[in-house]
């Protein structure tokens, strides 16, 4: 997504809307196991101060992904603030910094990096969710187990009848 901002890059305090719900291309591929199958709805405002864009704005977005414990299809959205400055490309030689070149400021990677960090760790389908047994892998939500959960380990065995004496 490429903002035309030649209507503030010459005035101090100068503002432009922006507003847009479209799918970001490659986003899938950046976040792994996340699906964004939806359309992103972006709303903000960007403000020339001292020849820095700042980028003030809202974004919502839906995602899919497989619950972390049972692997259940899972649906959920993030709806973050964003706060990011864009500075001319010739006068920044520092690569961490987000950038514009002449008109024009790409908000596509800025967008994307803050899905990526604001997407949940380990998703799951409830906080209840007992995932699979881990001997005979048999969904504990729907089913249970004869399994029994002595798993010892090796080394501790010794201490096993510690108390029995």
């Amino acid at each position: 997504m490429n903002i035309n901002i030649s209507d503030i890059v010459k005035v101090e305090g100068a503002s432009l809307d922006v507003e847009f719900v479209e799918k970001l291309t490659d986003l899938d591929s950046v976040v792994g196991d996340f699906t964004f199958d939806n359309p992103v709805h972006f709303k903000g405002r960007l403000v020339n101060i001292g020849g820095v864009m700042k980028l003030d704005g809202h974004l919502k977005a839906d995602y899919s992904s497989k619950c972390y414990r049972c692997l259940d299809d899972v649906n959920g959205e993030i709806d973050i603030s964003i706060k990011e400055d864009f500075v001319d490309r010739e006068k920044s030689s520092d690569t961490e910094t987000y950038t514009y070149e002449g008109n024009y400021v790409s908000l596509d990677k800025t967008l994307k990096d803050n899905i990526v960090l604001n997407l949940p760790m380990k998703q799951v389908c409830t906080d209840e969710c007992k995932g699979f047994c881990p001997k005979c892998g048999i969904d504990m939500n729907t089913k249970s187990c004869e399994c029994k959960e002595e798993d010892i380990n090796p080394k501790m065995e010794i201490l096993k009848n510690f108390f029995n004496n």
